[in-house]
């Protein structure tokens, strides 16, 4: 199935700040767990054993999930935000249309087409496509605070970052995603952060710096950071891509870069990985 993204983007604009939540199901009374489904998201330990037993990033779920793991993951997921680039709008848009999966019903977003890392910071770049809330622009950091704020008060959030293209043409891109990821948690401290490692770019299109191999650079910079950081790290762009390193054109809508629902669906098997693989390490299952 494709998605007709200028029609996906027009709506996820006319919809930003009317975020998705959902009730969320309690695990069933009498189960005792020595460290919750949200506790095990942003504990630093927990982040550290899987990074260590699992140094390429990969992680897929396969199979049919229990009544049992879909609680888990509604609570592992609770209170999920995505922020980033067209892509991560994507993201963002099967939110919108599955409200009731346990994953992607649980996210709601601070993501909009053409925003980058740079131009979180320089709202003079040409194209920004700042993420609006409520229909305000702020910067994103303010716009997470607001949103923590009235969706979830004193609860953690738990922030999902999707950069990569937009951001190749410049050379301090990792050390700045760091910064933007810093900045963040100053203004949300109650918060942990995993970051989606860019998808490839699409046979044939790449040009100038913007390539498939410089995307790669870019993850395998993130993915040390994260390890550095204690930050969650979860590679989506080796599963969509095609033997030679660019985008499977199988995932994708455009022939440039954007996912069809099947590439999302790699998005979700792979977040659904890296879900059981933390629990497992936290004594969860």
């Amino acid at each position: 199935m494709r998605i007709n993204f200028k029609k996906s983007f027009a709506t996820l604009l006319l919809l930003t700040g009317i975020m998705v939540t959902q009730s969320l199901s309690a695990l069933a009374q009498g189960t005792l767990l020595a460290m919750t489904p949200s506790k095990a998201v942003g504990d630093p330990s927990v982040a550290a054993s899987v990074a260590a037993a699992n140094p390429s990033g990969v992680y897929t779920f396969t199979g049919t999930t229990t009544e049992h793991q879909n609680q888990l993951l509604k609570q592992y997921f609770k209170n999920s935000v995505i922020i980033g680039d067209s892509i991560g709008c994507g993201w963002g848009y099967q939110a919108i249309k599955y409200p009731s999966d346990p994953v992607m019903g649980n996210f709601l977003y601070l993501a909009c087409p053409g925003f980058c890392v740079h131009s979180a910071f320089d709202d003079t770049i040409e194209d920004p496509g700042t993420p609006t809330y409520k229909g305000v622009k702020h910067p994103v950091w303010e716009s997470l605070k607001l949103l923590a704020e009235d969706f979830h008060p004193g609860e953690t959030t738990h922030i999902y970052l999707h950069f990569g293209y937009k951001d190749q043409k410049w050379n301090d891109t990792p050390e700045l995603y760091v910064k933007l990821i810093q900045t963040l948690q100053e203004y949300v401290p109650d918060s942990d952060v995993t970051i989606i490692g860019a998808s490839y770019m699409y046979p044939g299109k790449s040009g100038g710096p913007y390539t498939s191999k410089n995307i790669k650079k870019l993850n395998l910079a993130m993915q040390k950071y994260a390890n550095t950081y204690g930050w969650g790290y979860v590679n989506v762009g080796d599963p969509l891509a095609n033997k030679n390193g660019d985008l499977n054109p199988a995932y994708c809508c455009d022939e440039f870069m954007h996912l069809t629902e099947e590439g999302y669906d790699v998005w979700k098997k792979s977040l659904m990985g890296y879900a059981f693989a933390r629990m497992t390490a936290a004594g969860i299952s």
